[in-house]
């Protein structure tokens, strides 16, 4: 194209091919019109959920402590969820489930056979996360009925799956809790039998009271034995009755035998006293922890035992009654529009050949 030619110039001449090009465009039309009613429509059936969120799968703490109970979940248990629903499980569920390979007519003998058949699959199961952060599940099928069914399926096995997860963890902190009130309530019971044994050495029955009693049995016979004394001393001084004197000395060696024999006993409770203190004190606090375990493992079976959400249904799949695809009017303007664009530009690229003699020039190589 030289300078002397302008927008004007490509006008004209499109206009004077003008038949040949709308020609060319109607036939691609109709041509493609006649190929399109060929395709078979596909339909589209989505169902639309949010991840639960796990606290919902966790017992209440213990006491009157104030606890927040989410209800959806986060990024997270979103990821979580979207993991689950691409994964093979999910697949394999649907292919056997719904009899795919039969559906889809393709070989499942075959070498490549998987392979087709997740490809195929892949095209026609989506899930992706909407802007509101919710799951979106959709399906395509030429059964309207089939692609619903598959959906909601898809849905309840991706929920299933969620709760085993939950319900594996949960067994596993279940058996650790256990493992671990067992471990203490040997404990327990070790700390027990010690300080049975260690109150039947010692003759220790109770720490309180019968240190009470041994400090007001020790001064009354402390008291009675100086009592004696002073009466049998003055006694002896007046040369008082012998009789009486002998009957003090006597009653006196049995207070003193007493007198022995408890603090005796005060030396074995005074040895005792420390090591039961402090194996009270340890069993009291074991038994307090122990007491706090059994309740949370309490919680935690009730919690196993009860049926959990894994996702908050927002609408479930419904047989759709209008046509994902084929979009035949969009196809046809399309392909009526390029071929209308590629007649125009050889049409274009033809007249500027022959301006400048290309089979000569062809010819001259």
């Amino acid at each position: 194209m030289n300078q002397n030619e302008s927008l004007l110039d490509i006008v004209v001449l499109l206009y004077k091919w003008r038949k040949r090009i709308l020609l060319g465009t109607l036939i691609a039309g109709i041509v493609t019109a006649l190929i399109s009613l060929t395709l078979d429509n596909y339909y589209k059936s989505s169902t639309l959920f949010y991840a639960a969120s796990p606290d919902m799968t966790r017992p209440l703490p213990i006491g009157d402590a104030a606890h927040y109970t989410r209800i959806y979940g986060n990024g997270e248990d979103l990821d979580r969820l979207l993991s689950i629903a691409k994964s093979n499980t999910v697949n394999n569920y649907l292919i056997e489930e719904f009899n795919l390979y039969d559906h889809y007519n393709i070989d499942s003998t075959s070498l490549k056979g998987k392979s087709k058949m997740l490809l195929k699959l892949g095209k026609l199961y989506s899930i992706n996360k909407t802007k509101f952060d919710a799951i979106n599940l959709a399906v395509e099928d030429k059964d309207p009925k089939m692609a619903a069914q598959m959906a909601n399926a898809a849905r309840i096995k991706i929920e299933g799956l969620a709760q085993a997860l939950i319900k594996n963890s949960q067994k596993v902190l279940l058996d650790s809790y256990k493992s671990k009130i067992e471990s203490k309530e040997l404990k327990f019971k070790i700390l027990t039998d010690s300080l049975y044994n260690t109150r039947i050495n010692n003759k220790i029955f109770n720490t309180a009271s019968q240190g009470e009693a041994y400090s007001s049995s020790l001064v009354e016979l402390k008291g009675s034995v100086q009592n004696l004394s002073a009466r049998i001393k003055f006694l002896e001084k007046i040369n008082g009755p012998r009789d009486s004197i002998n009957y003090l000395k006597a009653k006196k060696e049995g207070k003193a035998f007493q007198l022995l024999n408890i603090e005796a006993e005060i030396q074995n409770y005074n040895n005792g006293y420390p090591t039961i203190i402090s194996i009270e004190r340890e069993r009291r606090d074991y038994g307090d922890q122990l007491t706090i375990d059994k309740e949370r493992l309490t919680q935690l079976e009730s919690v196993y035992h009860t049926d959990i959400k894994g996702v908050h249904v927002i609408e479930t799949a419904e047989v759709p009654v209008i046509k994902s695809r084929p979009k035949r009017s969009i196809i046809v303007i399309g392909i009526s529009a390029l071929v209308f664009l590629l007649s125009s530009l050889m049409t274009m690229l033809m007249d500027q050949l022959n301006k400048n003699n290309w089979r000569e020039k062809f010819n001259n190589v």
